[in-house]
């Protein structure tokens, strides 16, 4: 038997007794059908679980050169950091770390089929109009097409839902949970934009507002107008798309033909999987561990998803847990913010 004593958050210490397995996964015991109640909260660590076809997790992530040690500061490190995440497909993410680059994303080919569709016109009256000229039509066409995007997800801190566990996104963006979630550094990633591109938390309304041009048998002062309008035009969506929490960079690319990436330097900071692809093929599993390994070798890579109690966020080698949904980031850690006295 282990003694656990806790002194986390209520400043009281706190005796119980839990049963634990003799083995020592990577030096950090390995805690079997046992809970430790403590502090308010839960902390639950299981045995090296096995995949489907027999393998063990160990064997499974060995290809990972940014796996963790004992009592890395992972969890720290992740916490820590204001985060954008970037939902994908696993081929179009192997692109991105191929590439070292996002690429700014035209408007016709968002999900949301209303992007292009904001602008309402009006005459030197303030009546609607219905009609335009060909040229004028041709040049509102081109000019929305200038601008082009790169959609992120960030944390919304009231009420509390994090990017990474946001189900709908991994659903919808990242290949049903067979994709990736990038994690980057938001002050990292933001210091590479240069002045033209425009970047912000989008904001989610009952109702978007038209925006109104006048003049509009002028060009230029159409052109004009919707340069100068883009956190209208941009960075407002209906309320029902706010479960994506996004975060936008639009810039403004005068060369239509001209594809527009953002170089990230060193601002990837995590690769998150899903516990799904996990649970169901081990073999493809550990062949996506290693390809990312191979082309972000320096980067951790965590997996996401439902555990024996709740949802969670651990390394690679299941040996440290980041975040559960039931706790956060308050995690027992022995020596950290608890002893373990044997």
């Amino acid at each position: 038997m282990t003694r656990v004593i806790s002194d986390y958050g209520s400043g009281k210490k706190e005796l119980k007794s839990t049963k634990t397995d003799v083995s020592l996964y990577n030096g950090v015991p390995s805690y079997t059908c046992s809970m430790c109640h403590s502090g308010g909260f839960t902390f639950n660590a299981s045995s090296i679980p096995k995949a489907k076809n027999g393998a063990s997790v160990e064997n499974v992530h060995k290809t990972s050169n940014a796996s963790n040690t004992k009592y890395s500061n992972m969890r720290k490190d992740f916490k820590s950091i204001n985060k954008l995440y970037h939902f994908t497909k696993f081929d179009t993410a192997i692109k991105i770390l191929g590439s070292h680059n996002l690429r700014f994303g035209r408007l016709h080919d968002m999900n949301d089929i209303h992007e292009n569709d904001k602008l309402s016109y009006v005459n030197l009256q303030g009546n609607t109009i219905q009609s335009f000229q060909s040229e004028i039509l041709e040049v509102i066409d081109v000019e929305m097409a200038k601008f082009r995007q790169i959609s992120l997800t960030i944390d919304d801190e009231e009420p509390k839902k994090f990017g990474f566990d946001l189900h709908q996104m991994w659903g919808l963006y990242a290949d049903k949970g067979q994709g990736v979630c990038l994690v980057f550094d938001k002050d990292i990633l933001c210091s590479k934009l240069d002045g033209i591109v425009r970047h912000g938390t989008v904001s989610y309304d009952k109702i978007v507002e038209s925006f109104y041009i006048a003049n509009h048998n002028d060009c230029q002062i159409i052109q004009h107008d919707m340069q100068n309008q883009v956190e209208k035009l941009f960075f407002h969506k209906r309320k029902e798309w706010e479960h994506e929490q996004e975060y936008r960079l639009i810039k403004y690319c005068p060369n239509l033909k001209k594809e527009e990436y953002l170089d990230y330097g060193d601002a990837l900071k995590f690769i998150i999987l899903n516990s799904v692809i996990e649970s169901v093929d081990g073999i493809k599993f550990k062949e996506m561990v290693g390809k990312l390994s191979e082309y972000a070798p320096q980067v951790p890579i965590l997996v996401y998803g439902n555990g024996l109690f709740d949802y969670s966020l651990i390394d690679i080698n299941h040996t440290e847990t980041i975040w559960t949904s039931s706790n956060g980031y308050d995690i027992l850690i022995p020596g950290e913010n608890c002893e373990i006295d044997v």
